[in-house]
């Protein structure tokens, strides 16, 4: 087989009458690829819809819940070797694994037309009437920016965030996709974010420093600028600050 490339996809599960109704996957085409760029290739595209059964451990539970699978789409377009990356909880498992088994794709193809090996990454989610979704965890820090020297502000007034400072918190963190996205990801996938946080807490300007894959730098972006934060200060003064903020995927909070 020829080496896998990396993709991913994510579709949804809606539970209707104690099952699940999928849609078809949408493919990220502007994921990163490793060992095939992105742009001499065309990702699979999905051909049919699954459905899947809701599982009866989840009736019992009466949880909804969710699954991040591996898998490899071969040269023919069919699933190879169906793995769970995480899931919520596991009653999920062995159902998610099945409807990934299921799906049939047009193979993924360089620019010449040449079939390829890809791996994707699909998230399987299943939610049951009256009860809540597992949403993800997403713990945050920050720190100084990259390159920096010295405490003193630049030509715009713009501190760098050093020890020196009492430094901006986030006093309200405002998740818009970001721990939705790094799930189907194995680990605990992250971005660091570099942004200015103004006298007012108002942030601005921000630019990736590093992220796990591509396809999480916008909503690590979108998060960070919707977020709340108290200003940093000197001496008891706020002040503008340009600082690096790490967004990292924690898991998910039970349903209830």
């Amino acid at each position: 087989m020829q080496n896998a490339a990396v993709v991913s996809a994510l579709f949804a599960l809606v539970a209707v009458g104690g099952h699940t109704q999928q849609s078809t996957p949408q493919i990220d085409t502007n994921a990163t690829v490793p060992q095939v760029d992105p742009k001499t290739m065309t990702p699979p595209r999905p051909l049919n819809s699954v459905e899947a059964e809701f599982p009866a451990d989840g009736r019992t539970k009466e949880i909804s819940g969710r699954c991040a699978i591996s898998l490899t789409v071969d040269l023919a377009g069919k699933p190879e070797d169906p793995k769970v990356v995480r899931c919520s909880d596991p009653a999920f498992e062995k159902n998610s694994l099945d409807a990934a088994a299921k799906y049939r794709f047009k193979p993924a193809t360089r620019n010449d037309g040449t079939p390829v090996a890809v791996q994707i990454f699909i998230t399987v989610s299943y939610m049951r009437s009256g009860a809540g979704f597992p949403a993800a965890k997403v713990r945050y820090g920050v720190f100084s920016p990259p390159g920096t020297t010295s405490d003193s502000p630049d030509a715009d007034g713009v501190y760098p965030l050093t020890k020196s400072m009492t430094a901006p918190a986030i006093t309200k963190f405002s998740d818009e996709g970001f721990g939705d996205a790094a799930f189907m990801f194995p680990g605990n996938a992250s971005c660091i974010v570099v942004l200015t946080i103004n006298a007012k807490g108002k942030p601005s300007n921000p630019s990736i420093t590093q992220c796990y894959k591509s396809g999480l730098e916008k909503p690590a972006i979108a998060s960070l600028l919707n977020s709340r934060y108290t200003p940093a200060t000197v001496n008891g003064s706020p002040v503008p600050v340009r600082m690096s903020v790490r967004l990292q995927f924690d898991g998910t909070y039970p349903t209830q």
